[in-house]
């Protein structure tokens, strides 16, 4: 950190400040180039040299090959690096390309562009650093909205190899979660403001995107339950399996409006969606679990996996209700 001294030219309209030589000549600023000037929404004011804003500097990082490689890569990979190069120890040839490989083809937009017996140089080929995140966290909500609704259907018909799909699309899911985690991170570290979200809108957008990996996770351990035993709905009336077919396809709306509901920061629509879960859909959830509680333990025991999952479904779309409403709560403390 430096400390510099305003002077004051002129009449007195003007103010100036010098800049530091190292960093004019590490830049290539000399007499006539310019530079751009702009004051953040904290009042702070940030200096760059025009070139940089045209042709932003690549992030590059190299990693040296250990048995942790591909947690360095993936750590690497949401901090928003563009070019990952992975080293051998010295005098060594790489002994684990097939799995960078592997990690490669699960991240989005990461692919092996460079390659030697001693090292693999992975470049991010998505320019997503401008982009407006929605459509990404909208396509993984998606996603695990539909995953637990097949993984409900595959319990209520039987199918095991419904439950398979399931559980097969999770890797799906994750590769969005990662791929919007790193636009987050480059959001927050954006100093320039030019980013869609702001650093504090960021978090709300983090938490949503963890939910829809949550609920893929979540869907991905019930239908493997289903996959295990295909004969659970057996076990239950058939009047019990209208009611929780009934219960599934309503959650999985009340899932999508929550969504909707933070994209359009709709107040009234979360309050109403809380209300809506806090009576029609609990008192629902409520006459499935008594009609279980009814039968033998065993049943009990066997099917409890699908309240769980039913309960945690709820949980989730009034956790993402309630970002929008503390959100507009903070906003109005804040004026007043």
């Amino acid at each position: 950190m430096e400390i510099r001294k305003i002077q004051v030219t002129g009449a007195g309209d003007t103010r100036i400040i010098s800049l530091p030589k190292d960093w004019a000549e590490r830049h290539q600023l000399d007499k006539g180039a310019n530079v751009i000037i702009k004051e953040l929404s904290t009042g702070d004011l940030i200096i760059y040299p025009q070139e940089a804003a045209i042709q932003p500097q690549k992030r590059v990082t190299s990693i040296v090959e250990s048995d942790h490689v591909n947690r360095d890569i993936l750590a690497a990979y949401l901090l928003g690096n563009d070019i990952i190069t992975v080293v051998s120890k010295k005098g060594e040839a790489l002994v684990q390309k097939s799995q960078i490989r592997d990690l490669s083809r699960q991240l989005i937009g990461l692919e092996i562009l460079g390659e030697t017996l001693e090292s693999i140089e992975l470049h991010f080929l998505i320019g997503e650093e401008k982009e407006n995140p929605r459509k990404y966290v909208r396509r993984c909500f998606s996603i695990a909205n539909q995953m637990q609704n097949d993984a409900i259907t595959a319990f209520l018909k039987g199918d095991a190899p419904l439950a398979r799909e399931v559980i097969d699309r999770d890797v799906e899911v994750n590769r969005l979660y990662f791929l919007i985690v790193r636009m987050l991170k480059i959001m927050v570290d954006d100093k320039r403001e030019e980013s869609y979200l702001k650093g504090p809108a960021c978090l709300d957008w983090r938490m949503v995107a963890t939910y829809s990996e949550d609920l893929g996770d979540d869907s991905v351990e019930f239908a493997r339950k289903v996959q295990q035993n295909p004969n659970l709905n057996k076990m239950l009336s058939s009047d019990t399996l209208s009611k929780i077919k009934l219960l599934s396809d309503s959650t999985t709306d009340l899932l999508n409006q929550s969504l909707e509901n933070f994209f359009d920061q709709s107040v009234i629509g979360a309050e109403l969606l809380k209300s809506k879960i806090a009576t029609q859909l609990r008192n629902a959830h409520s006459g499935i679990q008594d009609d279980i509680s009814k039968l033998d333990k065993e049943v009990v025991w066997q099917v409890s996996s699908l309240l769980n999952l039913l309960n945690k479904l709820h949980e989730t779309a009034i956790d993402i209700g309630d970002l929008v409403i503390a959100k507009v709560n903070d906003s109005s403390k804040t004026r007043s």
